[in-house]
């Protein structure tokens, strides 16, 4: 009796150990991955014919292909290869679940919701989808059943004070009035072209408007122009010494702006800077430093926190007027920005 249990238990154990072989092998092996896939290509090709075929000219070939798994859980991604009679083909990007039954044509962008956070009122909570950079303001109501595209505003509270509180106006060059109640910051790029037409109107701009506002200029060279920051970088060892003399370095660069040339863009700029009296050993050692260039990129973080995504691009009084050089757009804003004021403090 002894040998016939220890016989059974032998051969459980040798089958026990064969089942496991088997699953390891299935599981653990990387071509096997696909084969837990239930997707048949015929009929994603069958699929394909059937529902946009009549869209397409006629003796068409179309062949699915598989390409991995998707960001959106349960689904892998894929392509259509469709072949024309004259020659030419196109690929269609397009999602299917795993167990082969539903599909999504095209290549949705992965959309993510961050932390959920609460908005001071009851049973509202708020946060953003992100999708390729982009961040989508949401609103969501406390049974999770409502989503709505949007922010809450308080009414108890300066609509733009949030992102002004952003901006740091410390050690920044600046010009006009310091005791001027509206507050006017430009993010810029010394090789953009459209900063250089800005410049002009901000020339004319601090002309009229000298007395009633405090102007900044906040450094965004961007990363396709490639002697924008060298420039960044000279302009704040200039300023280190003298903001008026920042201020003729950022009108003769913008001035010489086709004219430099990226091999030696450095020494150009330090020969305008020597050209300004500047204490030239001062200058070369803050041109070297790794701080200045992280006071450079320091603006740029603080400009993209506030949603600066090209130059210029300028900020009246925590407001932020994009769209290139719209000095009018700039110019309407402190003058409603003044009046707003005037007709507070007059209350």
């Amino acid at each position: 009796m002894r040998k016939k249990i220890f016989a059974r238990r032998a051969i459980e154990s040798v089958f026990a150990t064969v089942v496991l072989a088997i699953l390891a092998a299935v599981l653990l092996s990387p071509t096997s991955l696909f084969a837990l896939d239930n997707i048949d290509p015929g009929k994603l090709e069958y699929h394909f014919k059937n529902r946009y075929g009549v869209y397409l000219p006629a003796g068409f070939t179309v062949k699915a292909v598989k390409e991995g798994d998707a960001e959106m859980k349960g689904f892998k991604k894929g392509r259509y290869e469709v072949g024309f009679a004259d020659g030419k083909s196109r690929s269609f990007p397009f999602l299917v679940s795993r167990d082969g039954k539903f599909l999504i044509m095209g290549n949705a962008p992965a959309v993510k919701v961050n932390e959920m956070k609460e908005t001071g009122f009851a049973g509202v909570r708020q946060g953003f989808l992100t999708s390729e950079g982009k961040q989508v303001p949401i609103l969501v109501s406390g049974d999770r059943k409502t989503i709505m595209v949007g922010s809450l505003e308080s009414l108890d509270k300066d609509p733009a004070a949030e992102t002004a509180g952003k901006i740091s106006l410390e050690n920044i060059p600046s010009k006009g009035n310091p005791e001027a109640q509206v507050t006017v910051v430009e993010y810029s790029d010394f090789q953009c072209g459209y900063c250089a037409k800005a410049a002009n109107e901000v020339a004319d701009f601090l002309e009229d408007y000298k007395d009633k506002v405090k102007f900044f200029y906040k450094q965004f060279p961007l990363s396709f122009h490639k002697w924008a920051e060298e420039a960044s970088i000279a302009s704040l060892c200039v300023y280190d010494q003298s903001n008026e003399k920042f201020w003729k370095l950022h009108d003769s660069i913008f001035e010489k702006q086709r004219e430099i040339k990226v091999a030696d863009a450095r020494e150009t700029f330090a020969g305008m800077a020597q050209k300004l009296g500047v204490d030239m050993k001062k200058y070369n050692q803050c041109v070297e430093s790794e701080e200045t260039k992280r006071r450079v990129a320091s603006d740029m973080d603080e400009g993209r926190s506030i949603g600066v995504s090209g130059t210029p691009t300028f900020v009246v009084d925590g407001f932020v007027i994009s769209g290139g050089a719209n000095m009018k757009a700039v110019r309407n804003a402190v003058d409603y920005r003044i009046s707003l004021k005037s007709e507070s403090s007059g209350k």
